[in-house]
């Protein structure tokens, strides 16, 4: 004995589409997820190595300026016993406020791309609103 709803379909019938439609509502998500995922993965990609390469930028112009401009600062202090101590710490502080600089780029390109797969969670959330209130209204 087969059963048969109001729109003349078998209870069957209206199983597999429903379990069609889950399928095609999963297979969307994880697509929208992958997609999302993809994109974010570039943006790291491409930020990454702006890091890697201010850090060796960092490092390689500390270790070829800092002698001569140190010793350049110290010239202009000479007289002073601390005119080498004066030369370096204001070499360290130039060196360091652009190490600050780059860092806070790099940062900021990865603060505005984030982990979080955004699009697809905001898209879960109106799904899960739309299941409640499908829920609600159905008799």
């Amino acid at each position: 004995m087969q059963i048969v709803s109001e729109n003349h379909r078998s209870v069957g019938q209206i199983a597999a589409e429903l379990k069609n439609d889950a399928i095609d509502f999963v297979s969307t998500r994880v697509q929208m997820l992958t997609q999302e995922m993809q994109e974010k993965l570039s943006i790291w990609k491409a930020a990454l190595p702006v890091l890697a390469i201010a850090a060796v930028m960092g490092v390689t112009a500390f270790l070829t300026l800092t002698f001569a401009l140190v010793s350049f600062l110290a010239g202009i202090f000479q007289p002073s016993p601390w005119a080498w101590v004066f030369g370096a710490a204001i070499v360290t502080m130039v060196y360091f406020i652009g190490a600050v600089g780059l860092f806070a780029l790099g940062k900021r390109e990865l603060a505005q791309a984030g982990i979080v797969p955004t699009r697809t969670l905001r898209v879960l959330k109106e799904d899960q609103i739309w299941i409640q209130n499908e829920a609600r209204s159905q008799p």
